[in-house]
């Protein structure tokens, strides 16, 4: 489960970051339930000093990240054309 703050929470979702698993449990969009885990926890880690700068983890990161942005950003697009059929 993502533990998140409520300030963290409504930010990443207003930019389309979160989504829920079929069981309702909150992760990243375009990310598993244990991905969006292990990438929350990887940051948080980051944001603290503390985490595993090895070169595996660090791909993991970065295949991760690549994943999660490039399925917001599909997101946020079909968000646009929604909008912009109903203008």
């Amino acid at each position: 489960m993502l533990e998140l703050q409520p300030g963290a929470r409504a930010y990443l979702t207003e930019i389309k970051a979160l989504s829920t698993d079929e069981d309702g449990k909150e992760r990243f969009v375009g990310l598993t339930t244990t991905e969006s885990i292990w990438y929350h926890d990887y940051v948080r880690a980051s944001f603290s000093g503390t985490a595993d700068r090895a070169a595996v983890s660090e791909a993991k990161y970065l295949a991760l990240h690549d994943k999660h942005e490039e399925m917001r950003r599909t997101v946020l697009a079909g968000d646009s054309l929604m909008r912009a059929e109903n203008v």
